[in-house]
């Protein structure tokens, strides 16, 4: 039989009476254990990701339903589980609502900074599809900010319990996947006051290695310059009474534009401001086209970068000039200070290497007193400063090159030498193979006290040392003189190793006896770099290079690597072909008559 249009659609809308209606099953949250709970927030995460826009409405169908029958959106519902007052105080519910919302966000948060539309633009009639993404962005940037309040107060409350660990992550995880977007400065600002947390080791390298990465995979430049800002900020409202590990992260900052070349950037910043404001709308146009875009403005990063460089070196500044740090607190923060002006020496102009190198010397004639680290840094910041702008000065680098003599010896004396031999090679590159040496003495009393801190030395340490000598006995043919035999040279006085200045140690009054020592080395690597630095062989690089032999050397020292130690057995001296030793026979003496008087 054949039904009409009309018939078959009243034959399909009716419904038997006989038959009661079937209405949606509802759930009741606040009934439900964690385990359920547990699984509730996974299943509204995934309904999240499928259907985002649908997430912020209260859905058609009630699903979940809470005591009192009200329905909530699935977003409202992740919310207050996140809620300590809302959740009835079940940590692991919150916890777990947490870590899928910070997972969540990062799905569904576009790759450009939100701009909700003013008054006007509302008045405006537009597209179904244009009203449905304005009201997505604005329910997604209301329950954004909602959800980074609550991470701040479970922060505030909660800092000393694991919600609030929790909490501080799920901010650092959040500005290190969307730093582009909204309420970047307000995470930032919290970051940033955690980096000297006390209570807890891992909140406060959490903050700090946020900020690092920030600074590392910042294209753009705008977020580094926002974050040093903030940092420097910060340093100095505490009285420069902070870790170390807070001012450590600048050294991070991968800074190349000369603070000299800002001119030239102000000067093509202006001619663009200008023409900006001969065509507003051209203007406005080509902003928003670059914003959408995501290219790199050349101008802006040199312009970020500029900024930011200056103000680091402001603050290393003041560290370095600052006498009002407690005595304890400056020798936790100059060794910091001068690694990374060390860094940045090359970048600045020539008015702040005049007076970075005054502040040097004066540190200098008090080498002694600082710690390792920090006097080697010092000398190192010297080298890289007069290899870079200030190479027009021509000034004499004894000044220097004397401290770093004087400073090797308590490379065996210390306990610091790992962290600080690192440093040493560095210097000894830039002093001696990045530059040209004349002074025959200064270089062979420099070889001679190498050969011998790696006598005394620990194995990755004289293994780098030995590398660095063979490099010197490469590019200076003069200091081959110090591995003939002594008797074989004729000289005059003795070789002095306790004087502080290279130039009176006389040192080709001796030869580099250590060598023929370290040639038989219990450690293989160090016999080995001793025996071709002997017979001056090439070094090969990159396998050799000093600073690479102590990091593999060191790793290896760590991991408790095993490495294979030369043992020679000698033969007993009555011991036969066979291996088994001769019975002995033993002679008595005769017994001679004893004579009374």
């Amino acid at each position: 039989m054949a039904f009409s249009k009309k018939n078959k659609k009243s034959k399909l809308a009716t419904v038997d009476k006989d038959e009661p209606v079937q209405k949606p099953k509802t759930r009741e949250i606040d009934s439900m254990d964690t385990h359920q709970k547990c699984s509730l927030i996974a299943e509204l995460s995934e309904a999240i990701l499928e259907d985002p826009p649908s997430a912020f409405k209260a859905p058609a169908t009630a699903s979940f339903t809470g005591n009192h029958g009200e329905v909530r959106a699935v977003m409202r519902i992740l919310l207050d589980f996140a809620n300590f007052e809302k959740a009835n105080g079940d940590a692991q519910t919150i916890r777990l609502s947490i870590i899928s919302l910070v997972a969540v966000f990062q799905d569904i948060i576009p790759t450009y900074r939100i701009r909700l539309p003013t008054a006007t633009e509302m008045a405006v009639r537009v597209k179904k599809e244009v009203k449905a993404v304005r009201d997505f962005e604005r329910a997604l940037l209301k329950s954004y900010q909602e959800f980074l309040k609550l991470l701040e107060h479970t922060w505030d409350v909660y800092e000393t319990h694991v919600l609030g660990v929790t909490a501080i992550l799920a901010l650092c995880e959040l500005i290190k996947k969307v730093p582009h977007f909204n309420f970047r400065s307000n995470i930032l600002s919290v970051v940033v006051r955690k980096m000297n947390y006390g209570k807890s080791k891992e909140v406060t390298e959490a903050c700090c290695g946020t900020i690092e990465y920030l600074f590392i995979n910042d294209v753009q430049g705008g977020v580094a310059l926002e974050a040093t800002r903030m940092v420097c900020k910060f340093i100095r409202d505490r009285k420069f009474c902070v870790k170390p590990r807070v001012l450590q992260t600048f050294i991070n900052l991968p800074l190349r534009v000369h603070i000299d070349e800002a001119q030239a950037v102000k000067i093509a910043t202006a001619a663009n401001a200008k023409r900006r404001k001969l065509n507003k709308e051209e203007a406005k146009i080509e902003r928003e086209l670059k914003e959408s875009s995501g290219a790199v403005d050349k101008l802006f990063l040199a312009r970020a970068q500029t900024d930011t460089l200056q103000a680091v070196t402001v603050t290393y500044f003041k560290i370095l000039k600052n006498h009002d740090i407690s005595t304890e607190n400056f020798s936790k923060l100059l060794p910091v200070a001068l690694e990374g002006l060390a860094k940045f020496a090359h970048l600045i102009n020539m008015d702040t290497v005049l007076d970075l190198l005054e502040v040097l010397k004066d540190m200098l004639k008090r080498v002694d007193e600082l710690p390792l680290d920090a006097s080697l840094n010092c000398i190192l910041t010297a080298f890289q400063t007069l290899q870079g702008p200030g190479r027009e000065l021509k000034i004499d680098q004894k000044e220097y090159i004397t401290p770093l003599y004087s400073q090797l010896k308590r490379l065996c004396t210390e306990d610091r030498d790992r962290i600080c031999v690192k440093i040493v090679l560095r210097c000894l590159d830039t002093s001696f193979l990045k530059r040209r040496e004349f002074s025959k003495v200064r270089l062979a009393s420099f070889l001679k006290e190498l050969f011998t801190l790696a006598l005394h030395s620990s194995p990755s340490t004289s293994t780098s040392i030995i590398a660095v000598c063979r490099q010197l006995l490469h590019r200076y043919p003069s200091l081959h003189q110090l591995l003939e035999n002594e008797e074989d040279v004729l000289t005059q006085g003795q070789y002095d190793p306790t004087v502080e200045d290279p130039e009176h140690a006389n040192p080709y009054a001796t030869s580099c006896w250590e060598l023929s020592t370290l040639m038989f080395h219990s450690n293989p690597a160090i016999a080995q770099q001793a025996s071709r630095a002997a017979s001056l062989k090439l070094i090969q690089l990159p396998t050799e290079l000093p600073e690479r032999i102590q990091t593999q050397m060191h790793q290896d020292s760590e991991e408790k690597f095993y490495v294979e130690t030369r043992y020679n057995r000698k033969k007993h001296p009555l011991e036969n072909k066979e291996g088994k030793k001769q019975q002995l026979r033993f002679i008595t003496p005769n017994q001679t008559n004893q004579i009374t008087f």
